[in-house]
């Protein structure tokens, strides 16, 4: 922040010389800079400075107390104003308006008293919400105001932040995990054999097709955080207008150690804004109506605050108080509480003003602690998150011990002579996801289980994957143990594969003349939903997608009909 000479050359001489009035300071006769000089130079004499600290009563002194004791000798001017009071003369008053009503003279709060005895000032600096306002007192000021003299008791302890309390044991716990690691690898092995728009209505859909496959429970804000995060560590990216997994990349990720994969997602997740937290809050419905905050700033003071907490169990209310009190504006840009556009999803009502506070920065602070970072192994809840624990992983985000990085034992898989396919979760997580580039996935869990059949070599064989690389990769995760009925199948459809036989169920659109056949076909939003061709007015429809192309039909006003 500036220091006393630059902050009185900022003034106007009217100001000037009403600061000077407050010290005694004779400035006639001299220019603004010659002004400023001299009045600067008689404020930072120790004592006159002394002298007029005397002159303050307990509670200026206590407010300049509190700016001396905050790092830089500053605090956010939106902060400041609720504390203490808002200065009319940085928005009302110029020479004329401070002429006609003389504030100085009868200050509206403790905050004007002390700006025009020059005091404390107003400035812009970068903040942790970006630029804005800030009081402050001008550093060299700060250094000759005899800020140990008080005229009220400072002998009693200062209440620590966190105080002990070694009964705060919940009764039930809900430990994190790393499960997001597996159900990432499940996603990515998902994005490698299906075709995903990359749109939110997929999203949407996409949480549906796995919904039987993740390991973990999953919301939609949990999935976006998990799509965030695979886009934001360039595993996956989009092509072509689909979600692909990014080959090199998603390959170093996925034969990595899980420990170094968790870190990945947390540092992934620490630095991304393709994962809005303030949208995914529960009880807050944002309207999209041009205003923007930047999420980024929730979580570094988020892991900032964190770096002060206890090692065992601490209350979430105690740390998102903590936060109301010191850095209220975390993520307001100039403390603005009223452009955003946020209703209650109970009441319906908008929730601005600072009166909102705890519904809106507080639940994000509060999501941001009991969703995300749990979800991402860092911290465990304690009676249904009332109480937080860091993890290991954790404190190695907040910087306040090193990242766990034990050695990590393998399993082979276990090949079934049925073809059932045995994954545990300690396989590696680049096996798992070829593997399920081959088969037919049956169920998540510990083991995952997979089958080997005719469609899953069938889409091996469209991702142009050999069935000796498959041999060879079976071979390879089971430690050479793959029964002899698996060797025989692997070599029927290697040397027979015009030669297999299935019976499948499909769902047929049929028309009444080709030609009708030909439009849908002719139109891409249409012809997505569709497979193979049976005839000039029958075509396969693709699984699952019934209902999505009916809708699609009507919307084009094209007339249809289930026939069940």
């Amino acid at each position: 922040m500036p220091t006393l000479l630059p902050t009185l050359l900022d003034y106007d001489p009217d100001l000037l010389a009403i600061i000077a009035r407050r010290w005694d300071v004779d400035l006639e006769a001299l220019d603004k800079r010659e002004a400023a000089q001299v009045l600067a130079d008689a404020m930072l004499d120790p004592a006159r400075a002394a002298a007029e600290w005397g002159r303050l009563s307990d509670a200026e002194r206590g407010v300049l107390q509190t700016l001396l004791g905050a790092r830089e000798h500053k605090m956010p001017e939106a902060q400041f104003a609720r504390l203490f009071g808002s200065i009319r003369e940085l928005r009302e008053f110029g020479p004329a308006g401070r002429e006609r009503e003389k504030p100085h003279l009868q200050p509206a709060n403790i905050a004007e008293a002390l700006f025009y005895r020059g005091l404390i000032a107003v400035a812009f600096d970068q903040g942790r919400s970006g630029v804005q306002y800030f009081v402050y007192v001008p550093s060299d000021l700060a250094e000759v105001l005899p800020a140990h003299e008080t005229g009220f008791d400072l002998s009693a302890e200062p209440e620590a932040a966190w105080p002990a309390d070694d009964d705060l044991t919940p009764q039930q716990i809900t430990p994190a995990t790393t499960t997001l690691v597996d159900d990432l690898t499940t996603l990515l092995a998902y994005l490698q054999v299906q075709r995903v728009p990359a749109s939110d209505e997929a999203l949407v859909a996409l949480g549906d097709a796995l919904a039987s496959h993740w390991l973990g429970a999953h919301t939609p804000s949990s999935l976006a955080l998990m799509v965030g995060l695979a886009l934001s560590a360039g595993l996956v990216a989009e092509e072509g207008g689909l979600l692909k997994p990014v080959p090199a990349t998603a390959r170093r990720w996925l034969e990595d150690t899980r420990p170094r994969q968790v870190r990945a997602l947390a540092e992934a997740w620490r630095s991304t804004s393709l994962f809005n937290e303030l949208w995914y809050t529960p009880g807050l419905v944002p309207e999209p109506t041009g205003w923007q905050n930047d999420p980024l700033l929730a979580r570094q003071v988020v892991l900032t605050f964190l770096e002060m907490v206890p090692a065992g169990w601490w209350p979430v209310d105690e740390l998102i108080a903590l936060v109301k009190e010191e850095e209220p504006d975390f993520q307001r840009p100039a403390g603005d509480y009223d452009s955003w556009y946020i209703r209650d999803a109970s009441s319906g009502d908008y929730l601005r003003g600072f009166e909102s506070w705890d519904r809106v920065d507080g639940a994000v602070l509060r999501f941001i602690l009991t969703g995300p970072m749990h979800w991402l192994g860092l911290t465990d809840l304690g009676d249904g998150g009332v109480l937080c624990r860091l993890t290991p992983y954790g404190r190695a985000l907040c910087g306040s011990a090193d990242w766990p990085d034990p050695p990590e034992e393998r399993p082979p898989l276990t090949l079934q002579p049925d073809g059932t396919a045995l994954a545990p979760r300690t396989l590696s997580r680049y096996e798992r996801f070829q593997l399920a580039r081959i088969t037919e996935w049956e169920a998540a869990g510990d083991p995952y289980r997979y089958r080997l059949t005719a469609a899953g070599m069938r889409r091996a064989a469209e991702q142009d994957v050999p069935v000796s690389a498959i041999r060879a990769f079976l071979r390879r995760t089971t430690n050479d143990h793959v029964p002899p009925s698996v060797l025989k199948l692997l070599e029927q459809w290697e040397h027979s594969k015009d030669a297999e036989v299935w019976l499948e169920r499909a769902v047929i659109l049929r028309t009444s003349k080709p030609d009708l056949l030909r439009t849908i076909y002719d139109t891409p939003e249409l012809r997505r939903f569709l497979g193979a061709q049976l005839g000039p007015t029958a075509v396969i429809v693709r699984s699952g997608q019934e209902q999505a192309l009916l809708t699609a039909l009507q919307e084009r006003g094209i007339p249809a009909e289930f026939d069940e």
